[in-house]
């Protein structure tokens, strides 16, 4: 294997929208649902099941590329890698492919802030590649090193705290326990709420 390197903030990011658009195919069989919030009015009920189906969507896309891959369809393309973080010789293991999306659920709760957690790292791993021991790497040099950010981690990540807990609660709230189930319309709303924050914290990053 050629040299490797840490890979860059922005392509990572660059990287996850790309693997957005790429998810908007897993979600296809939930279609019909998601034309109803959207285009109709009064109450779209969905069920805990396909609730927790579309929760666990991102975490099965990247696992199964990850096993396909060593990285999702978006990190490909940007010639990024997820590799062992002992050695970069090595593949993934299949529990490495399954840890790494399942933990990076959390965000469920913390939003972005686990991912924040990398600025504290010359390595840029965070939460997720603690947990599966991996990092993702590229391999081109960086134009400069990695450098610790302490002021833009500790900014992101309270205010990511903040804002996942507040989402996550929200949802919580909305769903109808005694039923089963929750109104999808409701929960796009507060999803795209969730989504200005996110924004806004992306604003605040910096190449490093």
């Amino acid at each position: 294997m050629n040299d490797v390197f840490v890979a860059s903030t922005w392509k990572r990011l660059f990287a996850i929208m790309l693997d957005q658009i790429f998810l908007v195919v897993c979600y296809l069989p939930f279609g019909t649902l998601f034309y109803r919030a959207w285009f109709t009015q009064g109450d779209v009920e969905i069920s805990l099941f396909q609730l927790g189906m579309l929760f666990l969507v991102p975490a099965l896309y990247e696992a199964v590329s990850l096993m396909l891959l060593s990285a999702t369809p978006g990190k490909w393309l940007l010639g990024l890698k997820v590799v062992p973080a002992d050695d970069p010789t090595k593949e993934l293991q299949y529990t490495q492919c399954v840890l790494r999306p399942l933990t990076s659920r959390l965000t469920f709760f913390f939003s972005w802030a686990i991912f924040a957690l990398a600025f504290f790292r010359y390595d840029r791993t965070h939460l997720s590649d603690w947990v599966a021991e991996t990092r993702v790497v590229q391999f081109t040099p960086r134009p400069q090193r990695p450098t610790i950010r302490w002021v833009v981690g500790s900014l992101l990540i309270l205010s990511y705290v903040y804002e996942g807990l507040l989402f996550s609660s929200n949802i919580i709230n909305e769903i109808n326990w005694k039923t089963g189930k929750a109104d999808l319309r409701a929960l796009v709303a507060i999803s795209s709420m969730e989504d200005v924050s996110v924004d806004l914290g992306e604003d605040m990053m910096e190449d490093e």
